[in-house]
């Protein structure tokens, strides 16, 4: 054998030993209405051939942001149509499902063009409700204490009971208050929540196991300066606001939060360490909370979403590397949240477009999670097989 050619065998031989690592998440194709602007916010999977997701997209004609519901039906993604309000700027930030029938959808309707990602301004909008038959949507009346406001998250126990979060504000420029709103099978009304004096308060995560048991997190006071992660809990007769155990005088911020069968709490979001944020979890049990290792990232990082089922915890978001945003999925191993293999984006674009989750579910009885999320201005929905059925 000459030199070059021992060169050469011995390349294709380190190439064909370093192969990428396969991903335990696929991509599963989907569509987008708009040109410009798709974003997935939330997910609900009461059934394999019943998955939703729902967000908004810009009408590239009129340019408002419009209600995006999307199915999953065993096969393929489909749009279903959506209401909104006439002339208004509407988003859905939540979907929960008691049953594929049964369905409902949250968020919010704005006069201007609103980011969904930025919960600090209800008195920009009014909250909206979309329910659900799993064919047709339409909007359901809303009963709140202030005049503006918006919902940023929705779970049921039932077809007769489920709980709305968000905030809500007397009037333009008020103090923002946790708002919180209870379906009793016929109507959605506002419950009292806890006292928290002057400081603004946003509710962005909720999850219940039954009617005496469910849990809101968010933040109270202003982001990147005052912001501290609150934790309330419905015991069957009233909301109370937990302890966390956390220092005072951190930053931190809950986004999502997920009540497990086994009595154990997750919630997370992210926490300001010097100039930038990391990820940030906490998990309830044994009575007390801890704060859980995440995976270290570049630049920032927020978690979104979380969800936990006897197969494991997932949680989803986005890391900043270089100024463009990376989807993230994590899993707790035992001791921490670590990375999870992503499917790699078309090349080209996810160094350009950057890529985000933003939600994610897991299918009721079927052994699956989906996430849902965006490559650049685009729908991106990820599928995984959990092996517990």
């Amino acid at each position: 054998m000459t030199s070059l050619t021992a060169v050469i065998a011995a390349v294709l031989l380190t190439t064909s030993n370093t192969a990428a690592p396969i991903s335990p998440w696929t991509v599963a194709p989907s569509p987008n209405p708009s040109l410009s602007a798709n974003r997935p916010r939330g997910l609900a999977a009461p059934a394999a051939d019943a998955v939703w997701s729902v967000g908004t997209w810009r009408d590239d004609a009129t340019g408002r942001q419009r209600t995006l519901t999307q199915r999953w039906d065993g096969s393929a993604w489909r749009t279903v149509a959506s209401p909104g309000t006439p002339g208004g700027n509407d988003n859905l930030t939540a979907v929960a499902g008691a049953s594929p029938s049964q369905l409902w959808a949250v968020g919010f309707s704005a006069q201007s063009a609103y980011d969904p990602d930025s919960p600090a301004d209800p008195d920009r909008g009014v909250p909206l409700i979309l329910r659900g038959d799993g064919a047709s949507w339409s909007v359901e009346p809303v009963e709140m204490l202030g005049a503006y406001g918006h919902l940023t998250a929705v779970d049921l126990t039932g077809p007769a009971d489920g709980w709305a979060v968000g905030s809500s504000a007397a009037g333009v420029g008020a103090t923002p208050r946790g708002l919180i709103l209870r379906w009793n099978g016929s109507v959605w009304l506002p419950v009292a929540v806890p006292d928290t004096g002057t400081q603004p308060v946003h509710l962005t995560g909720v999850s219940a196991t039954s009617t005496k048991d469910a849990w809101a997190v968010g933040y109270s006071g202003v982001l990147g300066s005052t912001a501290q992660a609150i934790v309330w809990h419905w015991n069957g007769q009233d909301w109370r606001q937990v302890d966390l155990g956390v220092d005072p005088g951190a930053q931190t911020v809950l986004f999502s939060v997920s009540a497990a069968s086994d009595g154990s709490v997750w919630a997370v979001g992210y926490r300001r360490a010097a100039d930038r944020q990391v990820g940030y979890a906490l998990r309830w049990s044994g009575g007390v909370w801890q704060t859980i290792p995440v995976a270290a990232t570049d630049e920032g990082t927020q978690l979104r979403s979380v969800v936990a089922v006897p197969a494991g915890v997932w949680a989803v978001g986005y890391n900043v590397s270089r100024g463009v945003d990376n989807a993230l999925i994590l899993s707790f191993n035992g001791a921490g949240l670590v990375k999870e293999i992503l499917p790699a984006p078309p090349i080209g674009r996810g160094n350009v477009a950057g890529t985000a989750v933003t939600a994610i579910a897991a299918t009721t009885g079927a052994g699956e999670l989906w996430a849902a999320g965006c490559l650049g201005h685009q729908t991106r929905m990820l599928r995984r097989d959990t092996g517990d059925r």
